[in-house]
């Protein structure tokens, strides 16, 4: 506890120094890891006392954002680097845990529909990173933070296993209970090893799913959320120039539920919507997954798509489902020339309704048109 606080005490004392010579590089270095230092003294109480450190912590984050839009000055070599070789979390050795070592075998061009969400893919996220002369040429970002969100079931995860695909670089898949724990303190840490393991490399992809469950709003009752969003903030905060190029992907299906700081500049600050599919979308889906049954004559998937508007990709994933059971039960029970019929089409539709409302569509909307 005195080794932390006397740490914390010596960055908050440089930052201070380095803000009274207009050094703000070092500066911002100094805020951030002041933060750091009070988080992990927050780990270490509890109650009353941890919920200030937290607090203190926030607090030097907000410090540290600021001083990144003051105009640097610096007052040491241009090449210099910044490091402190006191801490204890530095990445000393591969955190294979999250790292996919197998390329996924999904590309963008599996996934059905899209079109718009795809063409976004390629300008943010894969020309990018695949043409880094170009992009600098045309002061294009390499990486930055991008937030998928959208109702479930419709492709988030697998257009970051797809992006995965088309990249030749580390990527790293997390989901807000992986990174989670029972024990204190050990979440935060997870964060902070997961985070630090994909900056160790030149370019590199990190993929959080379920976010709202990792960096819930702060305000509620749970010590514990407020260190892992303070732990976030602390690492992703743009408070010292990258000499790596990473990409940070979020997918959330309730979006609203996620710390407003999250989304600032240097964070999540690209949002795509993955919204439900289309018609062409839905036609593909059908036809997809009943590729490989008899359908009979009069089955018009085209027409059935028409009629499934309103419907996620899981959703008609499980009507597909549904109807080559239908046509499996004929075919066991003896009926010659067994085959999906539109009556099971018809069928299945009573029996799995649309899983997205329009209320909940307007929720989706309203967060798309917000700005942070």
């Amino acid at each position: 506890m005195s080794y932390l606080a006397d740490k914390r005490k010596e960055h908050e004392e440089a930052c201070a120094e380095a803000i009274r010579r207009k050094d703000y590089t070092r500066a911002k270095f100094y805020a951030a890891k002041t933060a750091e230092f009070s988080l992990k003294l927050a780990e270490q109480t509890d109650g009353k006392v941890a919920e200030r450190y937290i607090k203190d912590a926030f607090e030097w984050i907000e410090i540290g954002e600021q001083l990144a839009e003051s105009k640097t000055e610096p007052n040491h070599r241009k090449d210099s680097k910044v490091t402190d070789t006191t801490d204890e979390d530095q990445v000393t050795e591969s955190q294979t845990e999250w790292l996919v070592t197998e390329k996924p075998k999904v590309s963008l061009d599996d996934i059905a529909g899209m079109k718009d969400v795809k063409q976004l893919i390629r300008d943010m996220i894969l020309d990018p990173l695949s043409n880094p002369e170009a992009a600098s040429k045309w002061g294009v970002a390499e990486g930055g933070g991008i937030l998928m969100f959208g109702p479930p079931g419709n492709g988030k995860t697998t257009l970051a296993k797809a992006i995965a695909h088309e990249l030749d670089c580390p990527f790293y898949l997390a989901t807000g209970a992986d990174i989670r724990s029972k024990w204190s303190g050990d979440a935060e840490k997870r964060l902070r090893q997961l985070i630090r393991e994909a900056k160790s490399h030149p370019v590199s992809v990190l993929f959080i799913d379920d976010l709202d469950g990792l960096l819930p709003r702060r305000g509620g009752h749970s010590v514990v959320d407020n260190r892992v969003v303070c732990q976030f903030l602390a690492e992703i905060g743009g408070f010292e120039p990258a000499e790596n190029v990473m990409l940070l992907l979020g997918a959330t299906n309730t979006p609203w539920n996620i710390d407003e700081a999250v989304f600032r500049t240097g964070r999540f600050d690209e949002k795509l919507f993955v919204g439900l599919p289309d018609t062409d979308a839905r036609g593909q889906i059908l036809r997809r997954y009943l590729k490989d049954v008899p359908l009979s004559p009069e089955t018009d998937l085209s027409a059935v798509a028409t009629d499934l508007d309103g419907y996620t990709g899981s959703d008609i994933v499980g009507i597909a489902s549904s109807c080559k059971r239908a046509g499996f039960r004929r075919d066991i029970s003896g009926q010659a020339d067994a085959m999906v019929l539109t009556s099971d089409i018809e069928e299945a539709m009573k029996r799995i309704p649309k899983s997205v409302t329009p209320q909940l569509m307007k929720k989706y909307q309203a967060f798309n048109e917000k700005r942070f």
